[in-house]
Formats: structure tokens, C-alpha cells, sequence
């Protein structure tokens, strides 16, 4: 009966949801490392009014259709305080229950794209590096366990705003070139932002920082490969590879010994041959090691060797 009442912090909820719903839900707590589905429940419940206000006469309210699903079950913490009041006038007025309510929410988190949902869920940490971005200012900032200081650039979306990335400049002045200082790092890996208001971005030092920021706004994608190029000899195995690995594929940009430009840079190759890619040492590392013998990384003579290097380790452990 608790859900035809009156609800408070503390209180026990019980939701009837679709599969899909709980399923996306059950993905996002797993993947962005939440304490269980009931703190996700909470998190959106505590900005309920982020979202567009429900309509009473379109609600949906009719429980039977999610009888083969188990529900959504959590209790309501100290963040949904506010959500509680709401919740209590809104059903109040409009006949509904508390768990109709619950569920609207829980539905329109859902339909945000996954990247958005990262927002939303690190919405605190996004709301520093966006002010310090916007103030020209430099964070400390913990990323996969290793402390940084970064002055923050942009938020971007990997294709589709299936992912949420923060680009960033670093401190280290003794990088020869301006694009080996910038950084894409996935959002919902950053902990425990601190700002530094007193500084300067680093991005902000001189001309050619600034407007490396700029490019890579205008021309992002997550591993930051646009002005960089790598030399990659393919066999006819490699080719067919290549056209077939679609993920992080990076793109034709020349083709032979002389680089020769790629006639409307195709997404495909037509056969064994040399090839140069817009492709940054990083995408390089991820991309290339699934062809083995298949392509040979000519260029940077820096990633070459770190291929070399890759492939001897490999060659020991199974040398016997």
C-alpha cells in the first residue's frame, strides 16, 4: 500500500520496469562503477527536475505490462528529500502512483543517450572541469588511479554520444610538439577534480596551444588523431582485415611509397599496398596489434620500435 501513500527518505520502493529499461540501467551501474542499482535509482531521483515535468493524463500507470520482469526495489536516501516532497503533492493531485512517478524518471534517463547518462551521473565532477574550461584555469585531478594537473579544454562525444570525453592539455613544457600535450580522457574515469583558480591554462601559454585546442574541438574524435599520420605497409590478409575492423578504424588519408593522396579518403582499401592514415600513436597501438605479420608500421620510426619491441616480448613467450 506504501505506494499509493505518503513517502519520505528512507522509505522502500518498489518499481515495476520493462526489461530494456532495467537491463540499461543494471549496464550503466556495473560500467560506471555505481555502488549497486539502488544508488543510480537515488542519483536520478535527486535531480528529478532536470527532466521535463511528467504529464498527468499520459503517465503510464498500468503495472501488468512488466509482471515477468523483477522490479526496480531501492529506498529512497537523503538526496531524494526534494524528490519526495514533489512526489507527494504531484501524486497527490494527480491520482498516480508513487511508483508511476519513479518509473517516468527512471524512463526518461534511459532515453538520454549513453554518453549524456555519463554526464549525468558525474555531473559534479563535469560541472569543475566545465568551470574551470570556461575560467582558463588549471584542475588536479585523478585519472585511472594516477594524479594529473590538466587545464581542461572541452567535453565531446565519441560517435553516436555513446561515450563522454574531457579534453585536456598538460603541464609537461618539454613536449616538442603542441598535440603530444592535449589528452582525451573518458569522463567516468576521473575522480576528485580540485580547481585551481589562481592559475593559468595551460592551453592558454601561447598561440600554438590555444589553437591545437581549437582544431581538436573542431575535428574530435577519442584518440585525437586529426594533423597526425602514420606509414603502415598492408598485406592482401591486411587489407581484407582492414576493411572488416571497423571499430576505431583509422582513415586513409594516401596510398603508395610517395603518399600519394587518397582519392575522397574511402573508408576501404583495395589491396596489399602502403598506406598513410590519419592516426595517432595512440589509435596506432590499439588498432595495428590485431594484424600480427599482417601490417608493418613503417612510420614514426618511434612507433615502429615500440611495435618491434611489442612483437619480441610476444615472440619470447612463446618461443618455447
Amino acid at each position: 500500500m506504501y505506494l499509493y501513500g505518503m513517502i519520505n527518505v528512507s522509505k522502500k520502493i518498489k518499481v515495476a520496469v520493462s526489461h530494456l529499461l532495467r537491463s540499461q540501467m543494471e549496464l550503466d551501474a556495473e560500467d560506471y562503477g555505481l555502488k549497486s542499482l539502488s544508488d543510480l535509482c537515488n542519483r536520478i531521483l535527486a535531480r528529478y527536475a532536470e527532466f521535463a515535468p511528467p504529464d498527468p493524463t499520459r503517465i503510464g500507470a498500468d503495472d501488468t505490462l512488466y509482471k515477468n520482469v523483477p522490479p526496480l526495489q531501492f529506498s529512497l536516501n537523503q538526496t531524494g528529500e526534494s524528490f519526495a516532497n514533489f512526489a507527494n503533492s504531484f501524486t497527490k493531485n494527480a491520482g498516480t502512483k508513487i511508483a508511476t512517478l519513479c518509473r517516468y524518471y527512471f524512463e526518461c534517463y534511459v532515453n538520454m543517450p549513453r554518453g549524456k547518462r555519463e554526464c549525468f551521473i558525474f555531473r559534479n565532477e563535469l560541472d569543475k572541469l566545465n568551470a574551470a574550461a570556461e575560467s582558463r584555469t588549471n584542475v588536479s585531478l585523478t585519472y585511472r588511479g594516477e594524479r594529473k594537473c590538466v587545464s581542461p579544454c572541452f567535453l565531446a562525444f565519441s560517435p553516436s554520444q555513446v561515450r563522454a570525453y574531457v579534453v585536456v592539455c598538460d603541464d609537461k613544457v618539454e613536449c616538442a610538439a603542441a598535440s603530444a600535450r592535449f589528452h582525451s580522457l573518458r569522463l567516468y574515469h576521473i575522480r576528485g577534480v580540485a580547481p585551481d583558480t589562481a592559475s593559468k591554462a595551460f592551453h592558454c601559454e601561447n598561440f600554438e596551444l590555444s589553437h591545437q585546442a581549437e582544431v581538436f574541438r573542431e575535428h574530435f574524435d577519442p584518440f585525437l588523431c586529426y594533423g597526425q599520420s602514420i606509414k603502415v605497409k598492408l598485406t592482401e590478409e591486411g587489407a581484407t582485415r582492414y576493411n572488416k575492423l571497423t571499430t576505431n578504424r583509422p582513415k586513409v588519408i594516401a596510398f603508395g611509397e610517395s603518399g600519394s593522396a587518397q582519392a575522397a579518403a574511402t573508408a576501404e582499401v583495395n589491396s596489399a599496398g602502403t598506406y598513410t592514415f590519419e592516426c595517432s600513436e595512440k589509435l596506432a597501438k590499439v588498432y595495428f596489434p590485431q594484424f600480427l605479420s599482417d601490417a608493418d608500421v613503417l612510420a614514426p620510426r618511434e612507433l615502429r620500435l615500440w611495435f618491434k619491441e611489442q612483437f619480441e616480448k610476444a615472440g619470447k613467450v612463446y618461443g618455447g
